[in-house]
């Protein structure tokens, strides 16, 4: 029988460090001659690895940021950069008095009283910071975003927009000065009134970009996907040439032990992904959606591994139904026990829709809190897990110096394990009760919410409790199928007990994780879990428009909801024997 857990003793850090090395020569802007070099050297080395590699080029919307400053009281405020899909500004810029609105949450963009006015902000350039600005009417954003000048992409739009989502992209200067400027221009303000000029040049066009799909024994098979980026800013060793790197030797692994698979792998490399809000990823969502839905088994995702002094791997995402098994993994591996975490609205997470089941994104983190701590939160679910990716994440000093080979080793150790257990296991290792029990959990969060809404009733009541009926009936069905896989089993009961869980997970998901649905990409800000059933704001806050609407927008959700549910039960039901 195949034993992934041995494979990992073939991992060699030369190897990955080699492939770091090779692909951190080059600054890879998406749709950049350099990247595609990058993209070029990678098809290389798994063409002789014996995968089958083709280079996709959708047009997708990419915005590479030129330059950017800030001018206050007539002198030049240094250094500062400016964003990608940050609005451009005239030659002149835009002139307007500069005020202290805290993090830049809408909250308190709006009590600063921002609208045609510089609005300066402790933290990261986010798209949430972006969208509240935007909606503030603000002129311009500046983020003081560390001791170090943090290259940022700001549009909360997943992937290319369409037309309806075109009005979405930023309406908003976003500039970001270091803490020294920063606390200089405090000072300033401490004084009384002043007055700034902001600069912004952004080049925002369609362009082709690449996307490398390297394919091992996928045809005619069900197959896991395993995904990173390579576009970076800067030459970004960590991020993400040492996961270009990771992606590469697990290939070179999994490809000497092709005979003891029972699922292939496809490896995706995307473009897209720094200057293009995932672009890449979401167009591979789109164009191959029935492919990914019918025969692929889950997502693998991986970025910025083996970063000096990143220790910490208990803070790495995981879906519910993925949790058991990357837990154990990690558990077994490094001696440390990996916390639960939701994704956040992060990272190449574009198939959400298609309702694969995931598994990590930023594996390892800072074992010490540094700067980036709180503002890297997002790709944590939310929570502060530990340190973040580290002071050097997006900036310039992103170099090979700040990969450390053994924890590279390391990440790479836990990824092969983990796909390669996906591939050769009879059942495919997911755990189907997490996300039912997570969804049941949440329910008890969300029907308070409602509590005194116009017209409710008890029918409106027993929406919630036969959502909650049909969770239940789920969970039982589920405890079901797990329990047969402590049995002996043919191949073909395990076949079929493994298309039931993963079936039942692909009809989870989009219910669990998404607003948009199936076809859709929601944002790139926060998703709470259900968070298609919760208010869209307080009830208290709603015009009677709104309430009544809201009572018609939530029975939609329900539906929605139990019916991902009740066609989870059904695909269950049929492998449970009962």
């Amino acid at each position: 029988m195949a034993d992934p857990a041995a494979w990992i003793d073939e991992v060699s850090a030369d190897e990955a460090m080699a492939h770091t090395r090779e692909i951190a020569r080059w600054v890879r802007l998406s749709g950049s001659e350099d990247e595609r070099k990058a993209f070029d050297y990678i098809a290389r080395v798994l063409g002789g690895y014996g995968l089958t590699t083709t280079i996709h080029e959708p047009t997708c919307l990419v915005s590479l940021p030129l330059c950017g400053s800030l001018e206050v009281d007539g002198e030049r405020l240094e250094p500062c950069i400016t964003h990608s899909f940050s609005l451009s500004t005239p030659e002149s810029g835009l002139a307007g008095e500069i005020i202290y609105a805290g993090r830049g949450t809408a909250q308190e963009l709006a009590a600063a009283g921002v609208t045609g006015k510089i609005a300066l902000t402790d933290g990261l350039g986010t798209p949430n910071k972006a969208h509240a600005a935007t909606e503030a009417g603000a002129l311009a954003v500046v983020s003081i975003s560390g001791d170090h000048l943090h290259e940022m992409i700001v549009s909360p739009v997943w992937g290319s927009p369409t037309p309806d989502r075109l009005a979405m992209l930023p309406k908003v200067v976003m500039l970001s000065i270091d803490t020294a400027a920063g606390e200089k221009l405090k000072a300033r303000l401490a004084e009384g009134p002043a007055r700034g000029r902001a600069f912004s040049s952004v080049d925002t066009s369609w362009r082709p970009i690449p996307q490398l799909v390297a394919d091992l024994d996928v045809e005619g098979r069900d197959y896991a996907l395993f995904s990173g980026h390579v576009d970076s800013w800067h030459y970004g060793a960590m991020d993400n040439a040492s996961a270009n790197a990771t992606m590469i030797e697990t290939a070179r692994v999994l490809s000497e032990h092709r005979a003891e698979l029972r699922r292939g792998v496809r490896f995706a490399f995307w473009s897209g992904h720094s200057h293009a809000r995932y672009a890449g990823s979401t167009w591979f969502a789109d164009r191959y959606w029935f492919d990914l839905r019918e025969r692929c088994v889950a997502h693998v995702n991986v970025d910025s591994t083996g970063a000096v002094g990143a220790t910490l791997l208990t803070g790495a995402n995981t879906m519910a139904e993925a949790y058991p098994l990357a837990r154990e993994v990690i558990g077994k591996q490094t001696d440390q026990q990996l916390e639960y975490r939701r994704f956040g609205r992060a990272g190449d997470q574009s198939f959400w829709g298609v309702g694969l089941s995931s598994f990590f994104m930023s594996l390892s983190e800072q074992g010490a809190e540094n700067e980036m701590t709180a503002d890297q939160a997002f790709l944590f679910g939310g929570a502060k897990a530990g340190g973040g990716l580290g002071w050097f994440w997006h900036t310039t000093e992103d170099t090979i110096d700040k990969v450390d080979p053994e924890n590279l080793a390391r990440d790479i150790r836990v990824y092969v394990e983990t796909v390669g257990r996906l591939l050769t296991e009879p059942v495919v290792p997911l755990d189907v009760r997490g996300p039912i029990e997570e969804m049941l959990a949440t329910v008890e969060e969300i029907e308070p919410l409602w509590a005194g809404q116009p017209g409710h009733s008890a029918d409106d009541a027993n929406n919630f409790t036969a959502l909650r009926d049909d969770l239940r009936r789920a969970r039982d069905v589920a405890d079901t199928v797990m329990a047969r896989l402590s049995g002996e089993a043919t191949d073909s009961d395990a076949e079929r007990v493994s298309a039931a869980i993963v079936g039942a997970c692909k009809a989870l998901v989009p219910v669990n994780y998404t607003m948009a649905g199936e076809f859709g990409h929601d944002l790139a800000l926060d998703v709470p879990p259900l968070a298609g059933l919760r208010p869209s704001k307080p009830l208290v806050a709603m015009s009677d428009d709104e309430l009544w609407g809201a009572t018609h927008a939530l029975r939609r959700e329900l539906n929605r909801v139990r019916a991902g549910v009740r066609a989870a039960t059904a695909t269950l039901e049929a492998a449970s024997g009962r």
